[in-house]
């Protein structure tokens, strides 16, 4: 059984060589363009700006695609309080059976149908990743199973930014974990943490809340200040450091700042006609 399963290993990679498509890497990625997503709550994909993340293009009829999502799963573990985002798409017709598939396999990472992404990022073989640093640059791309894609990971999401996360001990809100790493839960998930907080009381869980919400404060304004900085220098930068932050964390009061500054950017003659200015993504009922 051993055997037979290394022997399709390696007949994957062997066949593999021959189905990748020219090199990105050093390029921005292409856009992630989706058809149905699977899973729920799923990231922004027109802003992904400031983030690391993993882009996997695979099928359930792939048997070494299957073969794969434990260790995707426990990627995903490791690296999702690091804000790194894992985005599966299925060149699948159903959504029905993958969302089968993926209840089945208890996926934890982002799955959707593939709308094109497979043909601008140029994929020719099965499962196949791309790893995207936190510039919009694909810095690796191969195999799951290659034992450079980790240490790929890595190297990204030490060249980026320290995530909002980083070094924080979540505790009792640790449930809170991945909406806090941004989106559209992210707000709930923080005001129900700082609701924890009661000046009055010195328990434990009290004191942990107002550490979590003074730290993504504090990384919050952070963001700001580097973007303040450079706004009459580099527009453009600032700008999309803005609508990155609204992007991920809208709906506190430290981001009303980056509000009223990406307004007034926007009407900026300099970022006229730029064409990597995000844009933030309207949120729907």
């Amino acid at each position: 059984m051993k055997a037979r399963k290394l022997g399709v290993f390696f007949g994957a990679v062997l066949l593999g060589s021959i189905c990748l498509a020219d090199s990105l890497v050093g390029k921005s990625a292409p856009e992630i363009t989706i058809r149905e997503w699977v899973t729920e709550n799923p990231p922004n994909v027109k802003n992904l700006a400031g983030r690391v993340y993993i882009v996997e293009f695979w099928a359930t009829w792939c048997h070494s695609c299957v073969e794969t999502v434990p260790h995707l799963i426990e990627l995903n573990n490791k690296y999702t309080e690091l804000g790194t985002e894992f985005i599966a798409l299925s060149e699948d017709k159903s959504a029905e059976q993958v969302r089968q598939f993926v209840h089945q396999k208890q996926i934890n990472y982002h799955v959707a149908i593939d709308n094109g992404t497979a043909n601008w990022f140029g994929v020719r073989g099965y499962p196949t990743v791309a790893v995207v640093n936190h510039l919009g640059k694909v810095v690796w791309e191969g195999y799951p199973w290659s034992l450079e894609f980790e240490k790929a990971i890595d190297k990204a999401i030490a060249a980026g930014p320290p995530p909002l996360l980083a070094g924080i001990d979540l505790g009792p809100f640790n449930h809170l974990r991945e909406p806090l790493c941004g989106g559209s839960g992210f707000a709930e998930a923080y005001h129900k943490i700082e609701s924890g907080i009661d000046d009055n009381e010195k328990s434990e869980r009290s004191a942990v809340a107002k550490q979590i919400v003074e730290n993504i404060n504090l990384r919050i304004s952070q963001k700001l200040s580097q973007a303040d900085r450079i706004r009459t220098t580099n527009p453009l930068k600032a700008y999309n450091i803005y609508a990155d932050v609204i992007s991920k964390y809208d709906g506190i009061e430290v981001v009303e700042p980056a509000k009223v500054a990406y307004l007034e950017l926007k009407t900026c003659e300099a970022l006229k006609n730029q064409p990597t200015v995000k844009t933030i993504a309207k949120k729907t009922k």
